[in-house]
């Protein structure tokens, strides 16, 4: 019995060896797109590419019960060329309307198909820890980068 296992063990660490291989050696396709894109941050630009509208902020829970914020929003292309990415800059202001927290997160973004002229997306993204200083509103939303 210990003969027929051998063989075994032996097949699945090389089956496991050459997927570790594969893996390292085939390369990160995103970075490789991401090379081929023309990227806008001009404002005057982004305005006339990207339409940013019916921004929103809903309460939800994640899988233990932690409360998290989801802010959402609509983008429409606007441009007259398909879109790949779309950057958001977002700022958490408190009461006194001063930013206690900012980021840029992605508001699109694909490999597959892009965001065809006149076509809208609707994006969503996750805080689970944003400050208690925040005022509970929507943040301030901008356009800050877009690659086509």
């Amino acid at each position: 019995m210990n003969e027929r296992r051998t063989p075994m063990i032996g097949a699945v660490v090389a089956f496991g060896v050459a997927a570790v291989a594969v893996w390292m050696l085939s390369g990160d396709n995103a970075s490789t797109l991401d090379q081929k894109l023309t990227e806008v941050t001009e404002d005057a630009v982004l305005q006339n590419m990207v339409q940013l509208t019916r921004p929103s902020v809903a309460t939800s829970e994640n899988y233990v019960g932690h409360k998290i914020r989801l802010v959402a929003g609509t983008i429409t292309n606007v441009a007259d060329k398909p879109i790949r990415r779309v950057d958001i800059k977002m700022q958490f202001l408190d009461h006194d309307g001063k930013p206690v927290q900012e980021g840029v997160y992605p508001a699109f973004e694909t490999n597959g198909r892009p965001l065809n002229p006149g076509q809208q997306h609707r994006f969503e993204i996750a805080f689970e820890n944003l400050p208690q200083t925040w005022n509970y509103r929507v943040p301030v939303m901008q356009v800050v980068k877009i690659a086509y």
